[in-house]
């Protein structure tokens, strides 16, 4: 398969392919004349079933999705598929998730020949709708890598990961969540995401001087279902903020990835993001689709870590103790546009039109980016490749 520019350049940086494993590079360069061809394999599945009328278990290769926005800053499906087991308990208006799971703590290009390092995740989600049109959600989740394995302490099926952590030493990386979900009027629905990797109460609050600890992210979103009585237009905009360093760690191997991809937004770190999206379906028949999105951020250099690369130790070369701010490092914005237009022509196989526009313009101009194409083709009963970051 190939790639437009940004994806190869993101590649070449971590030897990762976004949401794609174990991957070759130049594949079949000889056959097609060409040295720009990717090839991989991805594959998911799962079994599931009921150990109680309230207990579900699920085990598999896949991917999670923790929020109802099109992005998540607490878990999404961006990176790569991993094994993970999940438990699910419902019992009166509540909803409590455990997750864990089996990562790769590094990205792979061509035949390793070797068993890749490996690394963990356990998290909890617990929900509760007090009234059908309120959710209220906590997120907790710990990444840590082990010459032994999983660590069995994380295993505890109750809320409170840190303090397992802090008895352990402190060695691992821990974050926390807050979710909301309020449904009003039957046609809106407003919510966000509360991300909390690292903070200090006298920092954020009462010094104000924008220490470079205080890690966080916070998402804004709003759904409009019917939009204007028009049946099945759907409108969504939603804004993402996240804080550098956000994710790091100090040990590398506990970042918060899989694969050498982001667990959660694509981005990383050290970004605003705006998204609007409009969906459409005005037979059964016929589908359309709209998105356009808009992104400001700071990155690294080689030698200069402004918290972007989440992958790199917030230890390594790191330039600010105070003054941390949102777009520190080589300024840079992204604006990315797309259509999709689609035709369901029998059952599973549904003719599709795309257009694309991605454009990145950065303080160093050897960084900017311009791609823009026409696609069409013929799809069957697959999910989309979407690359929009």
């Amino acid at each position: 398969m190939r790639f437009p520019d940004y994806v190869r350049y993101r590649e070449e940086q971590h030897k990762a392919l976004p949401g794609a494993g174990f991957h070759k590079y130049q594949a079949y360069s000889k056959l097609f004349k060409t040295d720009s061809l990717y090839d991989y394999l991805l594959s998911d599945g799962y079994i599931a079933f009921y150990l109680s009328p309230h207990i579900g278990m699920q085990l598999g290769h896949g991917r999670n999705f923790i929020g109802e926005g099109y992005r998540s800053l607490l878990l999404s499906d961006f990176a790569t598929d991993y094994f993970y087991l999940k438990f699910n308990w419902r019992v009166w208006k509540l909803h409590y998730q455990n997750l864990f799971a089996e990562m790769a703590l590094e990205s792979v290009r061509e035949s390793p020949e070797r068993v890749i390092p490996k690394k963990y995740m356990a998290a909890h989600y617990l929900s509760y709708e007090p009234v059908p049109q309120l959710s209220l959600g906590f997120y907790e989740a710990v990444v840590f890598s082990r010459p032994t394995g999983f660590e069995l302490q994380y295993l505890n099926p109750v809320i409170l990961y840190r303090t397992v952590e802090h008895l352990l030493g402190s060695p691992d990386n821990v974050l926390i969540g807050l979710t909301a979900r309020y449904n009003f009027k039957r046609h809106v629905q407003f919510y966000s995401q509360l991300m909390l990797d690292e903070f200090v109460f006298e920092e954020l609050f009462i010094k104000k001087r924008k220490w470079w600890a205080n890690k966080y992210g916070v998402q804004l979103g709003l759904k409009y279902i019917d939009a204007f009585g028009i049946d099945h237009l759907d409108l969504q905009v939603e804004a993402n903020w996240v804080r550098p360093y956000t994710y790091t760690h100090f040990d590398s191997t506990a970042t918060y990835s899989h694969y050498s991809q982001p667990l959660a937004h694509p981005l990383g770190a050290n970004f605003i993001e705006y998204v609007g999206i409009l969906r459409y379906q005005p037979s059964p028949r016929w589908f359309f689709k709209a998105r356009v999105m808009r992104a400001e951020y700071g990155e690294d250099t080689a030698d200069e870590n402004w918290g972007s690369d989440i992958l790199t130790s917030y230890y390594n070369n790191r330039q600010v103790t105070e003054g941390s701010v949102i777009g520190q490092g080589i300024r840079g914005q992204t604006l990315l546009a797309g259509l999709e237009v689609a035709y369901e022509l029998r059952h599973n196989l549904t003719l599709e039109a795309d257009w694309f526009y991605r454009k990145k313009i950065s303080a160093l101009p050897e960084r900017n980016e311009l791609v823009s194409y026409v696609g069409l083709g013929i799809r069957l009963n697959v999910a989309r490749f979407y690359m929009d970051y």
